[in-house]
């Protein structure tokens, strides 16, 4: 099995149609995945457990940055925009890799005594999440 350093990871976005590019000042990223669930149990079937088949899907990903607006990439990432992200685990240099399109849902920014400014970007899937082994 192969392991990761965090500190590898790669955030890529772009708006919808363009070239990916890298996120700069990455700190963290995230992605999560769901599936619905539908009650399939009837009346007068044999034992008291419910039953269920899979529904829809979705996904969302997310990244921590250092705020930095002459960051292209950054910059494009606005609350209501379509884009294009890849996330790597390991570098680009790996084949590992989650692909999708989806709309910018969240922005947003803070700042303490002693730390960086940073921004929190969330990025709602709008259909398959590819993932490549």
């Amino acid at each position: 099995m192969a392991s990761y350093k965090g500190q590898d990871g790669v955030f890529q976005a772009i708006t919808t149609g363009g070239t990916l590019a890298t996120v700069t000042n990455l700190k963290s990223w995230n992605i999560e995945q769901s599936q619905d669930s539908i009650e399939t149990s009837t009346m007068g079937a044999t034992g008291d457990a419910k039953t269920f088949t899979t529904g829809q899907s979705s996904w969302t990903a997310s990244c921590e940055v250092l705020y930095d607006l002459s960051n292209a990439v950054q910059a494009d990432l606005i609350v209501g925009e379509s884009v294009d992200i890849k996330i790597w685990p390991n570098t680009t240099s790996e084949a590992e890799s989650w692909a999708g399109s989806g709309i910018v849902t969240a922005s947003s920014q803070s700042g303490e005594l002693g730390d960086l400014v940073g921004s929190s970007i969330t990025v709602q899937g709008s259909g398959v999440l590819t993932t490549v082994a």
